[in-house]
């Protein structure tokens, strides 16, 4: 009996001592497996980079991309390769704050922007930035939005803009009704609305230069206005649509409060910037690594000053 009690004694001794192996061999590979967690690899500092992307859509009937799309897979790539790549992504406020008061953004800063103001980015866009917790921002036109004439396109509600807003996303100005190019001769050559005079054709002669900068500054005026009155005060910020401007389009916009300009000239910002680089990141053929390494070019002087 005493021999059996022995053997009993013995063998949970052996059980104890393989638990006891076992548990420390398993704290050892948890150990050493976040030893070799890499910390967030600081890239930038000080500076903010600004992707643009316009309409989230799937290939047509024949299976052909579309022009100025991401498909809703393709964007939510994008989304996983920034976060998988330590970038960081802000709100478009933490942007002006950072740009107009000098506050503080976190390295690796970026900023998420939509042109156009297409409904996709309610129905497409804006499911997967809740999915992922990130903000982002649209600069939408104010005509086909009062409208709704839906031989245009189909665009942002006021209802859904509002919706946007109460979740962390931002709207603002790609102007009221200036998005489209105008006749500058009785022949042509169209050029963009908001850098060159318009020809009147039932005048016969191309507007004056007040008549420009009249029209102009009331378009840029008004779309501040609609966004006041149905959204509520925000930040006024304009993107130029197709990228145009000149002098007369930065100094209308100046008369009418603009506090940031958004360009499709590629680049990093700083908070000195107020004429805003994007990156253009809405074409089909961008894959998630080709927008990191597009993103590397314009930060890559950076890190060896860090």
């Amino acid at each position: 009996m005493k021999r059996f009690i022995l053997s009993i004694a013995i063998l949970l001794g052996v059980l104890s001592l393989l638990l006891l192996l076992i548990v420390t061999k398993v704290s050892d590979i948890k150990m050493v497996g976040q030893s070799r967690q890499p910390e967030a690899e600081i890239h930038y500092e000080n500076k903010v980079i600004v992707l643009l992307y316009h309409d989230v859509q799937e290939p047509d009937a024949a299976g052909m991309p579309r022009l100025l799309t991401v498909t809703p897979h393709q964007f939510e790539a994008h989304l996983k390769a920034l976060k998988d790549h330590s970038y960081q992504v802000i709100s478009m406020e933490e942007y002006v704050r950072f740009a107009r008061q000098g506050k503080p953004v976190p390295p690796n800063a970026v900023v998420l922007t939509f042109d156009d103001g297409y409904e996709s980015f309610y129905t497409r866009a804006y499911p997967i930035l809740q999915k992922h917790g990130v903000p982002a921002s649209n600069f939408v036109i104010g005509a086909p939005t009062d409208t709704r004439d839906p031989k245009k396109g189909q665009y942002l509600t006021w209802n859904q803009m509002r919706e946007l807003i109460l979740a962390g996303h931002g709207i603002y100005s790609h102007t009221y009704d200036s998005h489209c190019m105008v006749d500058t001769a009785p022949e042509g050559p169209e050029q963009p609305a908001l850098t060159h005079p318009a020809y009147l054709a039932q005048s016969k002669r191309p507007e004056s230069a007040e008549e420009f900068r009249k029209r102009i500054r009331s378009d840029l005026t008004l779309m501040n206005e609609r966004l006041r009155t149905e959204l509520g005060d925000r930040s006024k910020l304009l993107a130029f649509p197709y990228g145009a401007y000149n002098k007369e389009t930065l100094q209308a916009a100046e008369e009418a409060g603009i506090e940031l300009l958004f360009t499709t000239r590629e680049g990093i910002n700083t908070a000195a910037d107020r004429l805003v680089h994007r990156i253009d990141a809405g074409e089909p053929y961008i894959t998630a690594d080709a927008l990191i390494a597009t993103i590397r070019k314009y930060h890559r002087t950076n890190e060896s000053n860090l």
